[in-house]
């Protein structure tokens, strides 16, 4: 095929059955293999639309050497997460385990078929080398792609921002201890996730270890490096306790941005909220409570109180509003106090607003139990931080096409593609799905014009066959 990048050939990659069929006809093919089920071609479409492929190529790559390009790593890892392996060595073993898989994946024909190293039996690569590669990576490398990424998946999915809400979380993955001395590590990773649609998709996400500073200064650190990429289109922060900073508040409310926040029972504008809704004239509203996965957690009630012209927070330079959130248990009352500074919330709203950021629970949750998220093996400190990376990008670009699927499975992971009746052709920047009997038609019409052609296109059938 012809010298090009393996992105630029999946992206350029068309349909002509007029070229690839005269191709044949002369003897001329640079492959020919069973067609597979299309669910993992419109995914690879899905990314392509969404611009995907051209973000991955501009993965910093510090290699001096670059015989294999970076989008391929990337969207190993990517598809790793997809199919939800749980470690690196399984990629080979599944990913590669059928030429058209790795074709759909990017890879050309002459990869597949001649690998990356000469005089290796592993085709198109081993693994080890898609480790080696994210291992020398920057832990900064991941938050500045990814901040393209954010871009253009809000460009070609607006609805991502139609709310306007931002929510933010950190979660702590455990890389545990390994050979040579390799000491067990926590990664922590602060994410920003855009609500939409009833889910909290995550948009960008920073990684720190050694130094890491707590929830707060990496919470700020984040949003200064989203806000100015988003622009006017957020209007708000739903986050919970561990990012309270009345100066924050005040800052974000002068940039027109409004946060929502709940209270530390220790503070004394939680315990003047709770007198407030204590007083004769308070009224409350009944709120559906909380659908937790264990039943026993979950109240049997649920009531919230509007409290307004709040002022008595010291540190927090803006008036606020906010509710009381009463939980009635079989034996027990809890409250909760939640704040704002948009003044011209409703009760309603309140609620609504800081019961989303139960989404971003659910999506971390999710990706721990099913994911990468908590089975993190023994690994470098980047290798781990691109598995955490590839996985939260992954869910986010897996509900998307969901949506764009109209399925309805909450948990959706495709299956390993297997061969349909057809067969798919190559020729140069072009395909063709052509049926067995149009190939059996060429063969017995042509063959005898193939000449010494003939003893190539057999080879080059039968290394595709051992592959698969």
């Amino acid at each position: 095929m012809k010298a090009k990048t393996p992105t630029a050939e999946w992206l350029l990659l068309t349909s002509n059955p007029e070229a690839v069929l005269s191709a044949l006809e002369r003897g001329e093919t640079d492959g020919i293999l069973p067609a597979a089920c299309g669910l993992m071609d419109r995914f690879a479409q899905f990314m392509i639309r969404m611009g995907i492929p051209a973000i991955l190529e501009a993965f910093p790559d510090p290699r001096k050497r670059k015989s294999i390009p970076a989008f391929l790593f990337c969207n190993l890892l990517l598809h790793k997460s997809v199919f939800r392996l749980k470690s690196l060595k399984q990629i080979g073993a599944f990913l590669f385990s059928c030429p058209d898989v790795i074709r759909a994946l990017g890879f050309n024909m002459r990869q597949i078929q001649e690998g990356f190293y000469s005089g290796s039996e592993e085709r198109p690569m081993n693994v080890e080398a898609l480790g080696d590669f994210f291992a020398e990576c920057a832990l900064s490398d991941f938050t500045a792609n990814q901040k393209q990424m954010m871009l253009e998946l809000v460009d070609k999915e607006p609805s991502l921002l139609d709310d306007g809400s931002l929510i933010m979380d950190c979660i702590e993955a455990r890389i545990p201890a390994g050979h040579r001395g390799r000491e067990e590590k926590r990664l922590k990773t602060c994410v920003i996730s855009a609500r939409s649609e009833g889910e909290a998709l995550p948009l960008l996400w920073t990684f720190a270890s050694r130094r890491y500073g707590g929830d707060i200064t990496e919470g700020k650190a984040l949003v200064e490096e989203a806000l100015p990429l988003l622009g006017s289109r957020v209007k708000r922060l739903i986050v919970d306790r561990g990012f309270i900073c009345g100066e924050w508040m005040t800052d974000l409310k002068h940039r027109d941005i409004d946060t929502v926040i709940g209270l530390r029972s220790c503070m004394i504008l939680y315990q003047d909220m709770l007198s407030l809704s204590r007083e004769k004239d308070a009224v409350w509203l009944e709120a559906e409570p909380p659908k937790y996965h264990d039943k026993k957690k979950r109240p049997i009630h649920r009531h919230i109180t509007y409290v307004d012209s709040l002022e008595t927070w010291d540190a927090c330079g803006v008036t606020l509003t906010g509710i009381v959130i009463r939980d009635t248990y079989a034996d027990k009352i809890e409250y909760q106090a939640v704040v704002t500074t948009d003044l011209s919330a409703s009760a309603e709203q309140i609620h609504d607003w800081i019961r989303s950021r139960w989404a971003i629970e659910e999506t971390f949750m999710e990706e721990s139990r099913y994911g990468s998220l908590n089975s993190l093996g023994s690994c470098r400190e980047s290798l781990g931080a691109a598995i955490v990376h590839f996985t939260l990008l992954t869910y986010t670009l897996l509900r998307l096409f969901v949506r764009q699927e109209e399925l309805d499975k909450a948990i959706w992971r495709p299956k390993l593609p297997t061969g349909g009746i057809e067969f798919v052709a190559y020729w140069g920047e072009y395909y063709a799905i052509i049926l067995p009997s149009q190939l059996v038609e060429i063969v017995a019409r042509c063959a005898p014009r193939w000449g010494d052609k003939l003893p190539g296109i057999l080879a080059k059938l039968k290394a595709l066959e051992r592959a698969s």
